[in-house]
């Protein structure tokens, strides 16, 4: 956390909400000037309101009476003077003195502030008024050591502390005109950071101690861990040094605060007390009061979970408690709560702080399998053990008229998380592999180091790109009528997060890979294989033509008498490259690993 100076950010307020007010009555020791307007209200046998401003040679000129010097008497002396020399011409009457408008002074502000100079301001204006009209003082001035100059003599030390910690201004005198107000560079200083009310960096007007500096910074939090507080010194020409303190001991054995004086440039940090609670043990699961709850002397578990804080549906035979050793290393207790309440002579099982008992469930969530696409009411049915697949489509209304059962597609989770580790644990392998090839082409020549390890990134690449492209999860099978399907090889039994999606009938046969123009052609028909790869402008040069395969709807390949093949709407024809690589293992173990060697063949092929 970065620390800032203390008390300097008041000054970037805006300078008239700190300007004096000049229409209020002033106090009996405001000191009379050239300048300043006095209002004189006579009643009774004389009535009249003379409105007088003092001239540059201090007087006021009144009626019949002359002029009256008052320049130089404060407030109170003037108002007995006015009254004196009226009562010598008249008798019977009564007067009142008040001020208007008050004369401006010219004051010098000079040194280490924002905007030294000349400045014209109230003559009730103080040497916090006359700060604020020169935008305070900067980083490099003091704020503890504000001197008032008047006639050569120095006047008054003002520190601007007592006013900002304690809200004191006895100090702060009211100007006059003439008046030097000198900030001399800023003196020593010292940083408190952490647990403290205040953390800023302080200027030390004298030397103070580690307490001091605390009182200074508001005190400390209830956090504040006083066991272990340091001071990070800077020493004269020299590196920095780490003090530490413990201040829980301070007033026994003297080290501190007392005992260590802060020194310029200390940085004092209160570190904070462990956050953990230790106390305490944790309820969860099946609980109507789940949560953290105080270890009182000799707590038991048959204390702690009686029957009534139980849900109907918690599992009594198996409460787990985790307990955590001083070792760092767990246990876990297993308890068959019933006989516990039922044996009262049963041994009692204390807890311990930090136990994490756990009350599970006896409800198993319903399992579930989602159907999308074109049935007559798809969505998410929940399943029965050992319900099939047969059984769901009906519930769901059997298909559309639509649907295209040849482009159905089944997955399961299982099958997926299977696969993903072995995809994850074979992508880490290959990986470190290449890594290992890397270090191996530090012996070769430039050249050839240069060669290898093109080969090597294109590699890595092509790894990312394919196995981002395998679909995992997917088991083939292959829908029919839902009397023929019924009980068949692929009316498979279901499992929870099963899913099957039944598309549309599409209307186009894809032809990917090395052809000269790869894309969707419309489905005809009765055509064959080369129909749609004379669509596709034949082969190219780069084209494989013996590893030409056929990829049906439903996720499975086919090779060999391709001629001969059926072509159905959503198959895709594949026309692999003719590309040197040098090692094709590790393309056919991401290929095997999915358990469709069809669909990754299919992304390289798309991909080179």
């Amino acid at each position: 956390m970065a620390l800032h100076q203390f008390g300097y950010s008041i000054f970037n307020r805006n300078i008239s909400t700190f300007a004096p007010v000049d229409n209020v009555p002033v106090g009996s020791d405001y000191v009379l000037g050239p300048g300043d307007e006095l209002q004189i209200t006579v009643w009774g046998s004389l009535e009249n309101t003379y409105i007088q401003t003092v001239d540059h040679y201090g007087r006021i000129y009144l009626p019949t009476i002359g002029p009256v010097r008052v320049w130089g008497l404060n407030f109170s002396q003037a108002e007995k003077l006015i009254l004196a020399h009226l009562s010598r011409y008249y008798k019977d009457f009564q007067s009142s003195v008040t001020m208007g408008h008050l004369r401006t002074i010219r004051v010098y502000i000079v040194g280490e502030v924002f905007q030294p100079g000349a400045y014209n301001i109230s003559a009730l204006s103080t040497i916090t008024n006359a700060l604020f009209a020169a935008g305070g003082p900067n980083k490099t001035g003091s704020l503890r050591n504000i001197q008032l100059k008047r006639n050569q003599h120095m006047v008054e030390y003002f520190d601007f502390y007592d006013f900002l910690l304690h809200g004191d201004k006895s100090r702060d005198l009211r100007l006059e005109a003439g008046d030097v107000i000198f900030v001399p560079p800023i003196g020593s200083i010292a940083g408190i950071m952490g647990k403290i009310k205040r953390p800023a960096i302080y200027e030390l007007k004298e030397s103070i101690r580690i307490s001091d500096l605390i009182t200074m910074a508001g005190g400390l939090t209830p956090q504040s861990y006083l066991k272990h507080v340091q001071i990070i010194r800077t020493k004269p020409n020299a590196e920095r040094e780490i003090i530490d303190l413990d201040l829980t001991h301070a007033e026994k054995d003297g080290t501190a605060p007392k005992g260590i004086e802060l020194q310029n440039g200390d940085l004092v940090i209160i570190y904070p007390t462990d956050p953990r609670i230790y106390n305490t043990f944790s309820l969860n699961g099946c609980i109507k009061h789940p949560g953290e709850y105080e270890v009182k002397p000799g707590i038991t578990i048959r204390q702690v979970l009686p029957p009534e804080s139980l849900l109907p549906e918690a599992y009594l035979d198996n409460v787990e408690i985790i307990r955590f050793k001083d070792d760092l290393t767990t246990e876990i207790i297993h308890i068959n709560l019933k006989k516990l309440w039922e044996d009262k002579h049963a041994q009692e099982i204390f807890i311990q702080p930090r136990d994490l008992i756990t009350v599970r469930s006896e409800f198993k969530a319903p399992e579930s399998i989602t159907l999308t696409g074109e049935f007559k009411r798809p969505g998410t049915y929940t399943i029965q053990p050992g319900e099939r697949l047969s059984s769901v489509i009906r519930r769901a209304g059997n298909f559309t008229n639509v649907a295209y059962l040849k482009g159905s597609v089944f997955t399961r989770q299982a099958v997926q998380v299977r696969e993903k580790e072995m995809l994850d644990q074979f992508v880490k392998q290959y990986e470190e592999g290449l890594l290992a090839e890397g270090q191996a082409l530090l012996s070769y020549s430039a050249e050839n180091r240069s060669i290898q390890e093109l080969e090597i990134a294109q590699r890595r690449q092509q790894l990312k790109l394919i196995a981002s492209r395998v679909t995992l999860g997917r088991i083939v099978i292959h829908l029919d009528d839902i009397e023929k399907f019924e009980g068949s090889q692929n009316d498979l039994i279901l499992q929870d997060g099963d899913t099957l999606t039944v598309p549309r009938e599409p209307v186009e046969v894809m032809v990917l890979g090395s052809v000269r123009n790869p894309a969707s052609f419309v489905y005809k028909n009765g055509k064959n294989i080369q129909y749609y790869l004379n669509r596709g402008g034949g082969f190219s040069k780069a084209a494989d033509k013996k590893e030409l395969y056929l990829l049906k709807a439903d996720g499975s390949a086919l090779i060999g008498f391709l001629k001969l093949r059926d072509i159905d709407p959503g198959d895709a024809i594949i026309v692999p490259p003719k590309i040197e690589i040098k090692d094709w293992t590790w393309i056919r173990d991401i290929a095997t690993i999915a358990g469709q060697t069809a669909l990754t063949f299919a992304a390289l092929s798309i991909l080179l």
